[in-house]
C-alpha cells in the first residue's frame, strides 16, 4: 500500500523531489518504489521524457483507483483490528455483527 501512496503523492505532485519531501523521504527510494510498482503492473505510470513527469494512460487509470484501494485498506485493517481485540471467549455472532 505505500507504493500506491507513493504513487499519489508523484501523480499529484508531477515532481518526484516535491514528492519526496511531502512523504518525508529521500528521492532515490522514491523513484525505486515507483519502478517496483511499475514492474509489478506491468506498465509504466509517468513518461519522466521532456524534464517534465507526466502520467501515462495507466497512470491516469491508477490515479482514478488508488484512492479507493487505500480506503479499502484502511477499512479492512480496522475491520481486522476491531475483531481482533474482541473477547475470543465470545466471538461475535453472526460474524457480520463487526461490520
Amino acid at each position: 500500500m505505500r507504493h500506491l501512496e507513493c504513487f499519489l503523492a508523484v501523480g499529484e505532485e508531477r515532481h518526484f523531489g516535491r514528492a519526496a519531501e511531502r512523504l518525508g523521504m529521500e528521492q532515490p527510494p522514491l523513484s525505486q518504489r515507483i519502478r517496483r510498482l511499475e514492474k509489478e503492473l506491468g506498465a509504466e505510470l509517468f513518461d519522466r521524457s521532456g524534464g517534465q513527469v507526466a502520467l501515462t494512460a495507466a497512470g491516469h487509470v491508477l490515479m482514478r483507483e488508488a484512492p479507493a484501494l487505500l480506503r479499502q485498506h484502511q477499512r479492512m485493517r480496522s475491520l481486522v483490528k476491531r475483531a481482533a481485540e474482541t473477547d475470543p471467549a465470545a466471538p461475535p455472532r453472526p460474524w457480520t455483527s463487526i461490520y
